[in-house]
C-alpha cells in the first residue's frame, strides 16, 4: 500500500507540473496546440487518479480480508486451547477423586502398594498440571498477538480512511481543474472562431489593397508620360535659356567673382606652404632636443646604476651542488646579494663574478663553480688534494650577461672543508654595464 500511495505522489507531482505549461505564444497569442496537450495532460492525470484510487481500494480490501482470515484463525485456535484446557480440567478432577478414593478405600492396607499405585498418577498429575501451565501461557500470548492484530486491523482501516478522505479532496481538486480548463478550452475555441473571422476579413482586405495597388500602377504611368511631356519642355526652354544675352552676362560675371577666389585661394596654400616649413623646422629643433634628452637619460642612467658586493666566510664543510652561503657581507652596492648566498640581477647587464676557495682535508678531486639560473656553468675552478697536500686553492672568474631577476651563486661539485678566513674564501662580482633605459627596482 506505501508503495500504491508513493505512485499516487509522483503521478500528483507530474500532473501539477503539467498545469503550469505556457499557454501563450511568444507574440501575445494563444498557443493551440499547446492548450490541446494541456487538456489531454489533464485527462490522462484524471484517468491515473481513478485507477490509482481503484487500487487502493483494492489494496484495502485485500488487507482487511487478510486480517479477517488471521482474525479468525487466532480465534479458533484460541476456542481449541480453551477446550483443551477445559478437557485437561476435567481430567485434573477426575484423577483427583479417584486418588481420594484410593486414599480412603486403601487406609487400612499396604503402604507399600499404595505408594507403587500412587507414584504414577502423582507423576501424571505433574505433566497434567505443567500442561495446563503451557496451555495457559500460550492462552495468554494468544490473547497479545489477538490485542496486536485488533491494534494493526485498527490502524489501517484509519490509515485506508485518511488514504480515501485525502485522495476524494484532490480527485475532486483535478475535477475542479478539469472543469475550468473546459471552460479555458471552451473560450479558445470562442477566440480561435473570432481569429478566423479576422483572417477573413485581412484576405478581404488584402484583396481591396491589391485593387489599389493595381490602379496606383496606372497611375504611375500616367505619371510617367506626364514626366517625359515636362522633360519636353524643359529642353524647350534650355534651348530659349541659351539664347539670352542677359544670362551669358551673368554667366560671365560669375566666372569673375570665380577667377577672384581662385586668386585667393592661391594666397592661402602660400601661406599654407610656409607654415609647414615653419613646423618642419620646429619639429628638427624637437628631435635634436629628443635626441640630447635621450643622450642626457644614458648618462644619468650609469651614473645611477652602481652594483657591486664581495663577501666572505662560507660555511666549513657544505654539501655538494648547493648555493654557498658567504656570511660576512664586506660590499653590497645595490642590495643585489642576499644572506642565501644569491646574486639577483636588478636590472638587465653584463656582469663579472669571480671567487676563491681554499679547501682542505683528505685525498679529493673537485671542482668550484659559479652558476647562474637554470643550472648554467658560468665558470669552474678545479681542486685536489693528496696525502701529501692536505690543502689547496680554487678559483674562477667569468663575466656574463643577466637578464633582470637571473640569479647567480658559488657551489662545489663534491662536499670538502673550507677555510673560512677574510682573504682566503669568498664571492663577489659587479656590474659592468646596463641595459639603456632600464632603471633597477
Amino acid at each position: 500500500m506505501f508503495v500504491t500511495v508513493f505512485s499516487l505522489c509522483i503521478l500528483l507531482s507530474g500532473s501539477l507540473s503539467g498545469l503550469i505549461l505556457p499557454m501563450t505564444k511568444p507574440d501575445g497569442s494563444t498557443d493551440l496546440s499547446s492548450l490541446l496537450n494541456h487538456v489531454t495532460l489533464l485527462e490522462q492525470t484524471v484517468t491515473g487518479l481513478q485507477t490509482t484510487t481503484v487500487q487502493l481500494q483494492s489494496d484495502l480490501q485485500s488487507h482487511k480480508a487478510q486480517a479477517a482470515a488471521e482474525i479468525s484463525s487466532l480465534t479458533n485456535e484460541v476456542a481449541s486451547l480453551k477446550t483443551e484446557l477445559r478437557v485437561s480440567s476435567n481430567d485434573l478432577v477426575l484423577l483427583k477423586a479417584e486418588v481420594n478414593d484410593m486414599k480412603r478405600g486403601n487406609s487400612n492396607g499396604n503402604t507399600q502398594v499404595n505408594r507403587t499405585v500412587l507414584d504414577p498418577i502423582s507423576h501424571e498429575v505433574k505433566l497434567n498440571t505443567a500442561q495446563v501451565s503451557a496451555v495457559q501461557s500460550d492462552v495468554k500470548m494468544l490473547h497479545k498477538q489477538l490485542s496486536l492484530v485488533n491494534s494493526t486491523v485498527y490502524y489501517v482501516k484509519r490509515e485506508a480512511d485518511s488514504l480515501i478522505k485525502n485522495t476524494s479532496s484532490v480527485v475532486q481538486l483535478l475535477t475542479h481543474k478539469q472543469v475550468v480548463e473546459n471552460m479555458e478550452l471552451q473560450a479558445t475555441n470562442v477566440l480561435a472562431l473570432r481569429t478566423s473571422q479576422q483572417v477573413e476579413r485581412l484576405e478581404l482586405d488584402m484583396n481591396t489593397t491589391s485593387a489599389s495597388l493595381h490602379m496606383t500602377q496606372k497611375n504611375l504611368n500616367l505619371t510617367s508620360t506626364g514626366v517625359t511631356t515636362l522633360r519636353n519642355h524643359l529642353s524647350v526652354v534650355q534651348k530659349q535659356s541659351l539664347d539670352n544675352q542677359y544670362s551669358l552676362t551673368q554667366v560671365s560675371q560669375d566666372v569673375h567673382l570665380l577667377s577672384a577666389d581662385v586668386h585667393t585661394t592661391e594666397n592661402n596654400i602660400s601661406l599654407t606652404i610656409s607654415e609647414v616649413a615653419t613646423l618642419k623646422a620646429d619639429l628638427a629643433v624637437v628631435r635634436k632636443q629628443s635626441l640630447d634628452n635621450k643622450q642626457l637619460v644614458t648618462t644619468l642612467a650609469s651614473k645611477n646604476r652602481n652594483v657591486a658586493f664581495h663577501a666572505h666566510s662560507p660555511p666549513g664543510k657544505p654539501p655538494s651542488n648547493t648555493p654557498l652561503t658567504f656570511s660576512q657581507v664586506d660590499y653590497n652596492a645595490g642590495s643585489a646579494y642576499n644572506n642565501t648566498g644569491k646574486f639577483t640581477a636588478p636590472v638587465s647587464g653584463t656582469y663579472m663574478f669571480w671567487t676563491q676557495l681554499e679547501l682542505f682535508g683528505s685525498h679529493k678531486y673537485l671542482f668550484v663553480l659559479i652558476m647562474k639560473s637554470g643550472g648554467v656553468k658560468l665558470a669552474a675552478g678545479l681542486a685536489q688534494t693528496d696525502p701529501g697536500i692536505n690543502d689547496a686553492d680554487a678559483s674562477a672568474v667569468t663575466v656574463t650577461h643577466l637578464n633582470k631577476g637571473e640569479e647567480a651563486w658559488v657551489e662545489i661539485s663534491v662536499s670538502n672543508g673550507i677555510y673560512g678566513g677574510h682573504g682566503t674564501s669568498y664571492f663577489g662580482g659587479v656590474m659592468l654595464s646596463a641595459v639603456v633605459n632600464e632603471r633597477i627596482s
